[in-house]
């Protein structure tokens, strides 16, 4: 019996932390496009805009993206004083087929954070996914982080995060995002 209440009371205080507010913000710092070892189907144009550092640009893919040939990679670096000594944080992501990573993550992490049509023109994803990524070019306009389903743990400091596509191995370009994290005052 006393074990079925512990439960209960850590089960309601679970929910509770799921459904809270996150004990942290985040702003965007920089963010930057990067070429690939090849001239690339792959074109990227980023920047912040005004005091909020909201993510504009266009992105833009002169193919269909399948996963047989695209992948990518999401590499996480934390710097905790800010200085720009980043180690390499376990929580990236390996070489995953874009349409599985569009799937399980894009959906997740960033699709919440977008309104079709006014963040952005790519097109909705459904939980089952969205294969091929159509070719295309895409904006993105006034993003803001929605850091809901972002994980409640997260270190503070500037956190970069390296996204890297590839097309059958070869590095075709990508960008980096630089993210100051701290306690929600």
């Amino acid at each position: 019996m006393k074990y079925s209440a512990y439960a209960i009371v850590v089960l309601c205080a679970l929910s509770g932390l799921s459904k809270a507010e996150q004990a942290y913000t985040v702003k965007n710092e920089a963010v930057q496009c990067f070429n690939g070892d090849v001239d690339s189907i792959y074109h990227c144009e980023l920047k912040l805009v005004g005091r909020q550092r909201l993510l504009n640009g266009t992105m833009s893919v002169d193919e269909d993206m399948t996963s047989e040939h695209y992948t990518f990679q999401v590499e996480v670096f934390t710097s905790p004083l800010g200085d720009d000594q980043f180690r390499l944080l376990p929580m990236g992501v390996p070489r995953t087929g874009v349409c599985e990573g569009l799937r399980y993550l894009y959906t997740k992490q960033v699709q919440p954070s977008v309104i079709q049509g006014k963040h952005t023109n790519f097109p909705f994803v459904p939980e089952e996914g969205l294969c091929p990524i159509p070719k295309g070019e895409y904006f993105i306009k006034n993003i803001e982080y929605d850091t809901d389903s972002w994980p409640n743990q997260i270190p503070r400091g500037v956190i970069k995060t390296v996204i890297t596509f590839f097309k059958d191995g070869v590095n075709i370009g990508g960008y980096v995002i630089r993210m100051l994290v701290e306690d929600r005052k």
